[in-house]
């Protein structure tokens, strides 16, 4: 599995570079390159920003600090996949997903000290962002919905074992006490039975079969 997470992670990489590289050499820097708009509305557009901080703009210019902080994330990300702790296949793509993420956002801020964000939400006053980052979200939300299916799951077949045992117990008792009251009936049959036989003379004589 950890094999096809990396394979994972390489593709998701390179889309999130082709794009970025598409967006530096198509669109100048603050320039719309496409608006989507539905009913004179605008949804989205295409524009071309620079980010040398985080969401918000927050630690902006601690291209550093930022950097080390998501290798961090990364290796912990890694380090999860190949624990073979998640059995969930979901699970294991989620965090491929966030791994990828942080890691082109990584090559951005080694290679031009800041990132290319150029997704903006006209609808809504909301960062400009990247594939990148939609990742990462996609990531962490699709880990914690799989992550809450497969505890529920597990919760549920621990119900159903210990509601199973508890109404098994009666039943073994039961079955125990009518193998204990056969097993004593066939002792008397064997063992403590008398025949009682009438001699020549008349008189009753018991014997012990």
């Amino acid at each position: 599995m950890i094999f096809i997470s990396l394979v994972l992670v390489v593709l998701l990489v390179l889309i999130d570079q082709a794009i970025k590289y598409f967006v530096i050499t198509n669109i100048d820097l603050y320039e719309t390159f496409y608006t989507l708009s539905i009913n004179g509305h605008n949804l989205f557009s295409i524009t071309h920003v620079r980010n040398n901080g985080a969401a918000w703009s927050i630690f902006a210019g601690k291209t550093i600090l930022l950097t080390v902080i998501a290798v961090i994330a990364i290796i912990l990300v890694l380090f999860l996949i190949a624990s073979g702790r998640f059995k969930l296949k979901l699970e294991v793509v989620m965090l491929s997903f966030i791994m990828a993420g942080g890691i082109g956002n990584i090559i951005d801020r080694i290679k031009y000290k800041e990132v290319i964000d150029y997704i903006q939400t006209d609808f809504i006053d909301f960062p400009v962002f990247n594939f990148a980052d939609i990742c990462v979200v996609v990531g962490a939300i699709g880990f914690c919905v799989a992550y809450l299916i497969i505890e529920s799951i597990n919760n549920h077949k621990k119900r159903s074992v210990v509601m199973g045992a508890l109404g098994d117990s009666p039943n073994e008792k039961n079955n125990d006490s009518e193998i204990d009251i056969l097993t004593e009936l066939s002792d008397v049959s064997d063992n403590d039975t008398e025949s009682i036989k009438i001699d020549d003379s008349g008189e009753i004589e018991d014997e012990k079969s």
